[in-house]
């Protein structure tokens, strides 16, 4: 099933959602040059949004802009999934006593954005299911109440993206996986054990690990 196009918006918008979900799902793959001219003639606007557009997928590490050239689809080693899945388990284990105390307000969020996780898993839509998985983790980031460590948590994830993409496209055995992932710590969640929830997080991030590297 070809996932669903992003909902129209702003020319900016537009160009940015298409070029995100495009990466995303491997219409441009790692390498690929997106030019201001051609994305802007695909979707019918100017420039403009466009240059918008794609200084924002550079911010985000999904593209590097090259000066009369274009912007090329980033690429990613196994060194640099390291370097953020090291980087995600500092914060995550750091911030995880203190986002179980407000488990009551968490929980109702992060079991909405999983079923999220599992629509987007039948739909097979890439993408849509890597934004949830982010967002399930950055919302319990949030709730140690940390506005600085979830600042540069986003980052991280932003980083993560283009290859937490490509560890699940057209694997949905890998969705399953993360699913069942997530589903374990929704099931601490609902208990009364900080150090069993900080303990599944870590368990977590090690199995994101072990499954990127059997991806590269």
């Amino acid at each position: 099933m070809r996932p669903s196009l992003p909902p129209p918006g702003s020319a900016a918008a537009r160009a940015y959602d298409y070029a995100k979900w495009a990466i995303l799902n491997a219409v441009y793959s790692a390498g690929d040059v997106i030019t201001e001219g051609g994305l802007a003639a695909e979707l019918g606007v100017s420039r403009t949004p466009v240059r918008e557009a794609l200084l924002r997928l550079e911010v985000e590490g999904l593209v590097q802009l090259r000066p009369k050239k274009g912007a090329v689809v980033a690429t990613f080693t196994l060194e640099d999934v390291d370097d953020v899945l090291e980087a995600r388990t500092l914060v995550e284990t750091g911030t995880a006593h203190k986002s179980f105390e407000r488990r009551a307000e968490l929980l109702p969020a992060v079991v909405e954005v999983h079923q999220e996780m599992c629509r987007r898993r039948h739909e097979r839509d890439t993408a849509g299911f890597t934004d949830a998985d982010r967002r399930f983790h950055e919302l319990i980031v949030d709730a140690a109440g940390n506005s600085v460590i979830s600042g540069v948590y986003r980052m991280l994830r932003e980083r993560q993206t283009l290859f937490s993409s490509a560890m699940v496209r057209g694997r949905t055995d890998r969705m399953d996986g993360a699913i069942a992932e997530h589903e374990r710590i929704l099931a601490v969640l609902r208990g009364d054990d900080a150090e069993a929830f900080a303990r599944v997080v870590r368990e977590h991030l090690a199995w994101s690990s072990a499954l990127a590297r059997e991806t590269e």
